[in-house]
C-alpha cells in the first residue's frame, strides 16, 4: 500500500539558516509571530515535484531569472533554510505495518520532521532517500510532515578541479557556459509514503535479449531482497502483450537471510517482437509484473516495469587499430549510424521538469531521425518519465555518472570515501534505469583526463574509474561502460596524427575559428571512430532575444555589452561575423546578425555531421553539442532554442539524419 504526497497541498517557508531548530514543535507548527520572526519567507504555496525557487518565483518573492541579469538577484536563495510541509491522514488500515517515507529526489541535505520534531536526517541529490516512519506516524490520524533543506554546498561550476568534486549534486547550476548561477533545492522527484513487510524487494533489474535465430526472446533477473531469514521464495512472472499473456511462470530461487542479491533466468523462450531504435522499426514494449510470493501463494513485495527485447552488439569500426573501443552498434544483427545530440536538463530548475516537457522534446528529437541521447555528466540522472519515453520513441540512452571536466583540472577525485560514494550513487543509477531498453551504454563522465597528461582521456588504471567500471559490470554484465568521453589516446582530432590509429571517440571543436571551408576541411581529413561532442554556436531567435532582454540593450552583439557578455560570453559572436558581413556597432542590425549566425551553425554542422556519416562504418556515429537550451542564452551551440523549437541547424541535421 502506498501514497503519492505529490497530490497532497504542500505550504514552503524560508527560514533564516538555523533557526528553526531551537524552535518548540508547537511554535514552529502554529508559525506563530515568534516563529514568523525567524523567517525570511512566510508561507507560500509550493509544488511538489519542483523547487523552492520555482516556488518563490510564482509567489513574486523572486523575478523571472530568464530576463536580463536576474539570475543575480536569485543567488540569495542557495544561503536560507526551506522548508517543505504538508498535512498528510494516515489509513487506519496501515495499523500493523511499517510505514515508509521514500524520495526518490531531496536537494541537498536536510532534516524529515514529523509534527514539529526532527526524526531523521539525509544527504544527497542523485540518490532516492527511505526513512523508516513506523513510531512517529499513527495509523487513522492526520500528522504534520516536513522535509526541511539547508543551505546548497559549496561546489564547483564549470571551472574548477574535478579532484576536488566531493558532493556529487549537479553541477552545471553553479555556472557553465550556458548555464548562469542559480542553484535549485527542494524536493526534485517523486516523494511517497509506502508500507512494507519483513520481505522486501528493493531492486529489480531485469535483463532481455532477442534471439535472432529463433524470433524468441529471453528474460532472467537481478533482485535486491531483504528476507528475514535463509529462504527459498517462489517468484512468480508474468510477461504481457496487452490484453495476451506472454507467459506467466514461477520459479524457486534461494535467498540469504538480511539483505542480498540472487539471479535467475526465466525457464523458457518467449513469443515476443524485437525492440528496435528510431528509424529500424518498431519500439515493442511487454509489461512484466514480478511478485515475490509466500509459502500460501500471497504476494509480499513486487515489481513492475516495461522491457523491450533486443540484442545489441558492439563491433569494431572498418580499419580500427587492435586496441581501440568498439564504436559500431549493431541492434538484432543490422549495424546502424548512430545520430544524436548531447542532452542536458531541460531547465535550470529540474525539479519543474514534467512529463510533457519530455515528450515534447523527445519527440522533437525523434522527427530528426536522432536514434541516441548522450546524457552528460555533469548533470543528473533524469527523472523515470524520460527514459520511459526513450524506450516508446526508440531513443537509445549514453548514461554518464555524475563527474565532468572543470576545466583547470579535469582528473576524478581518489579519496576512498568519495569513491565508496561513487560507487554507491553508480549502483543507485543501473538499479533504477539499467532495465530500460533504450539504455545502451555506461559511462565514467565527462571529459576526464589521466594525472600525467590533461590532454589525455581517463581509463580504468584510475581507482574512481576502476571503481564505476567494476560496477557496472557486476550490475550490467551487457551493457557496455566507456571510462569517459572523449576516449582512446587522444581529447581531440589533431591533423598531424590522422592515419595513426590514435582518434577514437574525440570532441571538439566547438566554434568555427576561421572560415567555413577550414570547417570543411578539417572534416575532410577527419578520422576518428566516434565524435560523441562537437558544435557551433549561434543566436537564439530575435523574439527570444527581446523577450527576455529585461533593462538590457541587444546592439551591438559584443563582450562588453552585458546583455551578451555577462548571460553567455564563451558564444559572443561580434568578431567573427563584423567585418566580413560588414556590421557595426552604429547601425542597429539585429535580424541579420541573428540570421547569420543560424545559417553558418546549419551549413557548419550539416557538413560535419554529413562528412561523418559518409564514413560509417569507419565512423561509428556523431552526437553534436548541444540539444537544446535550459536558459535563453543570446548565443550558444544549442540547436533547439529555450521555446523548444528548432534552429535552422536542427532542420539541416534532420535532411542529413533522415537521409
Amino acid at each position: 500500500m502506498e501514497m503519492d504526497l505529490t497530490s497532497l497541498d504542500w505550504t514552503l517557508v524560508g527560514w533564516e539558516p538555523n533557526s528553526w531548530i531551537f524552535l518548540p514543535p508547537e511554535t514552529l507548527l502554529a508559525l506563530d509571530d515568534n516563529a514568523l520572526k525567524q523567517t525570511c519567507v512566510p508561507p507560500i504555496p509550493a509544488s511538489v515535484p519542483g523547487s523552492v525557487q520555482d516556488d518563490l518565483r510564482r509567489a513574486g518573492v523572486l523575478p523571472d531569472w530568464n530576463e536580463g541579469l536576474n539570475t543575480r538577484l536569485c543567488e540569495w536563495v542557495e544561503h536560507r533554510h526551506w522548508e517543505y510541509r504538508c498535512r498528510v491522514q494516515i489509513p487506519a488500515e496501515w495499523a500493523g505495518e511499517r510505514i515508509l517515507l521514500v524520495a526518490q529526489g531531496l536537494d541537498y541535505q536536510g532534516a524529515i520532521m514529523v509534527d514539529g520534531k526532527v526524526v531523521a536526517r539525509y544527504k544527497g541529490m542523485l540518490v532516492p532517500h527511505e526513512f523508516d516512519l513506523t513510531d512517529v506516524l499513527q495509523p487513522g490520524q492526520q500528522h504534520t510532515l516536513s522535509v526541511v533543506f539547508e543551505e546548497a554546498p559549496h561546489e564547483q561550476g564549470q571551472i574548477g578541479f574535478t579532484s576536488r568534486s566531493h558532493l556529487f549534486k549537479a553541477r552545471y547550476p553553479y555556472i557553465w557556459d550556458w548555464s548562469p548561477r542559480m542553484v535549485p533545492l527542494g524536493i526534485w522527484d517523486g516523494i511517497k509514503l509506502q508500507t512494507a513487510g519483513a520481505t522486501r524487494l528493493h531492486g529489480c533489474l531485469p535483463y532481455a535479449d532477442y534471439d535472432l535465430d529463433t524470433a524468441t526472446g529471453s528474460l532472467s533477473f537481478r533482485l535486491d531482497v531483504t528476507s528475514p531469514r535463509p529462504a527459498a521464495m517462489d517468484c512468480r512472472v508474468r510477461v504481457v502483450d496487452g490484453e495476451r499473456v506472454v507467459a506467466d511462470e514461477t520459479v524457486r530461487c534461494a535467498f540469504a537471510p538480511g539483505r542480498s542479491e540472487t539471479t535467475f533466468a526465466f525457464p523458457k523462450a518467449l513469443d515476443v517482437q524485437p525492440w528496435w531504435p528510431n528509424g529500424m522499426g518498431e519500439q515493442k514494449l511487454y509489461t512484466v509484473t514480478l511478485e515475490l510470493l509466500d509459502d500460501e501463494g500471497k504476494a509480499l513485495d513486487g515489481w513492475q516495469g516495461r522491457v523491450g527485447f533486443r540484442r545489441v552488439r558492439w563491433l569494431p569500426c572498418e580499419g580500427a587499430p587492435a586496441n581501440a573501443e568498439p564504436w559500431i552498434c549493431e541492434v538484432n544483427g543490422r549495424t546502424v549510424f548512430l545520430q544524436g545530440v548531447n542532452w542536458v536538463p531541460l531547465r535550470i530548475t529540474y525539479g519543474s521538469v514534467t512529463p510533457e516537457m519530455y515528450r515534447q522534446r523527445l519527440e522533437l528529437y525523434t522527427d530528426m531521425g536522432l536514434n541516441i541521447l548522450r546524457i552528460w555528466g555533469g548533470g543528473i540522472l533524469e527523472k523515470e518519465a524520460f527514459y520511459n519515453l526513450c524506450d516508446e520513441l526508440g531513443l537509445f540512452v549514453w548514461q554518464e555518472f555524475p563527474l565532468s571536466s572543470s576545466g583547470a583540472e579535469n582528473v576524478p577525485p581518489d579519496d576512498p570515501e568519495v569513491l565508496a560514494e561513487l560507487g554507491a550513487i553508480s549502483a543507485s543509477y543501473i538499479w533504477r534505469r539499467g532495465g530500460h531498453a533504450s539504455l545502451v551504454m555506461w559511462c565514467g563522465g565527462n571529459e576526464l583526463t589521466g594525472r600525467d597528461d590533461a590532454r589525455t582521456p581517463a581509463n580504468e588504471s584510475h581507482p574512481a574509474i576502476a571503481r564505476m567500471a567494476g560496477v557496472s559490470a557486476h550490475l550490467a554484465p551487457y551493457t557496455p561502460f566507456v571510462a569517459t568521453s572523449s576516449s582512446g589516446p587522444c581529447f581531440a582530432f589533431e591533423s598531424s596524427r590522422r592515419g595513426m590509429g590514435l582518434h577514437h571517440d574525440i570532441h571538439g571543436p566547438w566554434n568555427i575559428a576561421t572560415t567555413l571551408d577550414d570547417w570543411k576541411a578539417h572534416w575532410d581529413e577527419h578520422d576518428a571512430l566516434f565524435v560523441a561532442e562537437v558544435g557551433a554556436p549561434s543566436c537564439s531567435p530575435v523574439e527570444i532575444l527581446r523577450r527576455y532582454a529585461g533593462d538590457l540593450e541587444l546592439w551591438p552583439p559584443t563582450l562588453d555589452n552585458p546583455a551578451w557578455g555577462k548571460r553567455s560570453p564563451w558564444w559572443v559572436l561580434w568578431d567573427h561575423f563584423a567585418e566580413e558581413h560588414g556590421f557595426s556597432r552604429d547601425k542597429e542590425e539585429l535580424e541579420r546578425f541573428v540570421e547569420v549566425t543560424q545559417q553558418e551553425q546549419a551549413e557548419a554542422l550539416s557538413y560535419m555531421a554529413a562528412s561523418c556519416k559518409r564514413r560509417f562504418p569507419r565512423c561509428g556515429g556523431v552526437i553534436p553539442w548541444m540539444g537544446h537550451d535550459l536558459y535563453p542564452c543570446p548565443t550558444n551551440t544549442a540547436i533547439v532554442d529555450f521555446d523548444g523549437q528548432p534552429k535552422p541547424a536542427a532542420l539541416a541535421l534532420k535532411k542529413v539524419f533522415r537521409g
